[in-house]
């Protein structure tokens, strides 16, 4: 039986209106105390936590207190990552018209001008050794939001791993990256390895869930014919995230399923640490629907350590 990881990385970031646009201003972090709460329901099963976390959140003082908790209690199974929202990071452009707000376009790091990038990861890095005093090594870029500098910039600051890459998915329509091509296989970038956030899709038929998720071409090659469009809907074809916000645990265990019958040998599992608190983050807009993220995390974690049929350990990246 073959060993497969399971990561866990949080997007630990500030709590602010998604719909709502990118305000240099929106950095309230007050999750904190429910954060490490949700966190220590999962330290305590045995699984490994990486905090990618953005500038508002380390320099919150409720965010340095979970930096600080974590380092005391579980510094063997957590690691501290970096996770750049260019609109929060300094430096800020001063010439922009309206210094408080970018376009959607620049909330995409990768979108920035090769310096601006450079610059604004660089005072996060800084800022994350200075806190916890290990130089981070691991790079989540806001919105998945990776560009033709990113990996050039990220090995200049000694980073290892990037996990910003979301298979199947086309950000284009907001100006941001285009992931279509990708499936959850790992490849390496400019001499980082990267690791794709864990997603695909589910259907009524194994084999053919297999069959999509082992090549992006398939699923272009059903869409762009009538006879292939009903055969999705027929087989009930549903894209899944490997993550509590949004789907059940049912669903990704079906999800994962496949992607360990088609080879994939490290998952990550991932959420936003706003979504630990009740109307931090949309998936969360009620006392229900926080306790049923809650508890479906805790299931899906659970049947994937004690599963029989395969073997996944708990990791960091």
């Amino acid at each position: 039986m073959r060993k497969t990881k399971l990561s866990i990385v949080i997007h630990t970031e500030e709590e602010f209106d998604w719909s709502g646009g990118f305000n240099r201003n929106n950095s309230s972090v007050t999750h904190g105390k429910e954060l490490t709460e949700m966190c220590v329901d999962m330290l305590e099963l045995g699984c490994c936590i990486t905090f990618a976390m953005d500038w508002a959140f380390v320099t919150s003082e409720q965010g340095q207190e979970v930096i600080r908790f974590m380092q005391e209690n579980y510094a063997e199974q957590v690691e501290f990552a970096t996770h750049l929202h260019p609109w929060v990071n300094p430096p800020f452009d001063e010439q922009q018209s309206d210094i408080d707000n970018i376009d959607e376009k620049l909330s995409y790091p990768g979108n920035l001008p090769a310096e601006v990038e450079k610059a604004k990861l660089s005072m996060l890095t800084e800022k994350i050794t200075e806190l916890t005093g290990i130089r981070p090594t691991t790079y989540l870029a806001g919105r998945y939001g990776v560009g033709e500098n990113t990996y050039r910039i990220l090995k200049e600051l000694g980073y290892k791993v990037d996990v910003s890459v979301s298979p199947f998915a086309d950000f284009r329509h907001q100006d941001g990256p285009d992931f279509s091509g990708y499936t959850n296989a790992e490849f390496e970038r400019d001499g980082v390895r990267c690791i794709p956030h864990s997603s695909g899709y589910i259907s009524f038929l194994s084999s053919f869930t297999d069959w999509l998720n082992k090549d992006s071409r398939h699923l272009n090659k059903l869409n762009n014919n009538l006879f292939g469009k009903i055969i999705l809907r027929v087989l009930g074809v549903e894209k899944v995230r490997m993550s509590p916000e949004g789907f059940s645990s049912t669903q990704i265990q079906k999800l994962v399923d496949s992607l360990l019958r088609t080879g994939v040998l490290h998952l990550i599992h991932s959420f936003h640490s706003s979504s630990s608190k009740m109307c931090g983050s949309p998936y969360v807009n009620n006392i229900s629907a926080l306790n049923n993220l809650k508890a479906e995390n805790v299931n899906l974690l659970l049947a994937l350590i004690n599963s029989k049929t395969h073997k996944i350990t708990p990791s960091l990246l």
